[in-house]
């Protein structure tokens, strides 16, 4: 049996619709055959837990238009440049002083003291979801506990009225979905239609913040003065990056946890008997099924990295979700372990650009999960989980269950 090429490779991990399973499969062969890929337009491919941190922490590395496409795709440069430009002017896509300026207006909101105060909010949250839910038989998971509840939850930290958030939220998904590895043309078209409509809805939600302040997160950038300040494009592109960042990685973490512990009614068991297990729980779920699974950057200055010698310009792919699974540093690596210690999954990133939502997110799950398997014992599934398209955000569209 011959051993497959770059190109199936790379096909089977990025570009393939993996379902249920995920790409995980695919990142075993890819990790063990190429785990240092360099593709023919240069870009260069990583799945080891090693590699893959020591690139998100490479200050030689950076931030650029890696994520259109990562080269593996055919998209016009016109498109190209017109996809996200506002939210390519967030602290996501800029590099130092730029990132650093962008991020020291808001990175106090969401340090580990601050997050914990909204404990108390974000339970009350909860438990009325969960209320809800007893009242019925059956529910989605989805659309009535994962979705709604980071959204009310950052909406409520940001200034977001109640009434626009289940219309914002389905235009940052389409924004997003051109962060994927083999975005096309029809995403990047409906993305750039997206962000226009929520380009227009943040920027008359910032004006009416500037005329009348509240105390929110909104209200800060839309007041913010000297060295703080940012113009239109940044504000209104911070507003977006924070609404999406507050939901989206959350909104899959909850989905891919509760199905991960549906699958394995062993570790569901574990942690309804010891609820103290949550935060390492939040911890293996975010590793064993990850919300984001890749993650780009592009060279700055001439460096090496993984035994290559790289020039700026070239692209780099870290492959997250397969870094979590790696048996170096992950014993027996695809099976689910809430008492699982040792090295951090990489499912936030690390170095500059490690998620600025990861401390509200772990937050919710470990109120959440510990929560959830208590109140209903008898959860289950009553059809097959459906999984969204794409690589990049991994995550569920539809986990209807039985209240029991």
């Amino acid at each position: 049996m011959t051993a497959p090429t770059e190109k199936e490779l790379l096909l089977d991990a990025l570009l393939t619709n993996h379902g249920p399973a995920g790409p995980y499969e695919a990142f075993r062969r890819l990790r063990e055959t190429q785990p240092v890929l360099l593709t023919r337009s240069g870009v260069l491919v990583l799945s080891r837990y090693d590699d893959c941190a020591a690139a998100l922490r490479d200050r030689s590395l950076g931030k650029a238009d890696e994520s259109l496409g990562f080269g593996l795709s055919e998209i016009p440069e016109e498109l190209q440049r017109q996809a996200m430009h506002r939210f390519r002017r967030t602290m996501l896509f800029r590099n130092p002083p730029d990132h650093h300026r962008l991020r020291r207006l808001v990175s106090d909101v969401f340090t580990p003291r601050h997050i914990d105060e909204l404990r108390s909010r974000i339970v009350t949250q909860i438990d009325h979801l969960l209320n809800a839910m007893e009242e019925r038989d059956s529910v989605d998971i989805i659309t009535e506990l994962a979705l709604p509840l980071p959204v009310n939850v950052i909406g409520d930290l940001l200034g977001v009225p109640t009434a626009d958030r289940a219309v914002a939220a389905p235009l940052v998904r389409a924004l997003l979905a051109s962060l994927e590895p083999g975005a096309d043309i029809e995403s990047l078209t409906a993305a750039c239609e997206a962000e226009d409509q929520l380009a227009t809805y943040f920027t008359d939600l910032l004006a009416a913040k500037r005329a009348r302040p509240a105390d929110d997160l909104l209200s800060r950038l839309a007041v913010a003065h000297g060295e703080d300040v940012l113009d239109d494009d940044e504000c209104v592109g911070t507003a977006i990056l924070l609404f999406a960042a507050g939901f989206e990685t959350t909104t899959n973490l909850i989905g891919n946890g509760i199905a991960a512990l549906l699958a394995h009614p062993d570790q569901m068991h574990l942690l309804r008997a010891r609820p103290e297990l949550a935060s390492k729980a939040v911890e293996e779920l975010l590793r064993y099924d990850a919300p984001v699974q890749t993650n780009g950057r592009t060279v700055l200055e001439p460096t090496r990295l993984a035994g290559v010698d790289l020039h700026p310009g070239q692209v780099v792919l870290t492959l997250l979700g397969a870094a979590n699974r790696d048996p170096d540093r992950f014993y027996d690596p695809d099976r689910l372990d809430i008492t699982r210690t040792g090295v951090p999954p990489l499912s936030f990133g690390a170095g500059i650009h490690f998620c600025l939502g990861a401390p509200l997110a772990r937050l919710e799950g470990s109120i959440l999960f510990p929560l959830i398997v208590a109140r209903f014992p008898g959860l289950r599934l009553l059809e097959q989980p459906r999984w969204r398209t794409g690589l990049s955000f991994r995550g569920l569209s539809s986990l209807k269950v039985a209240t029991g």
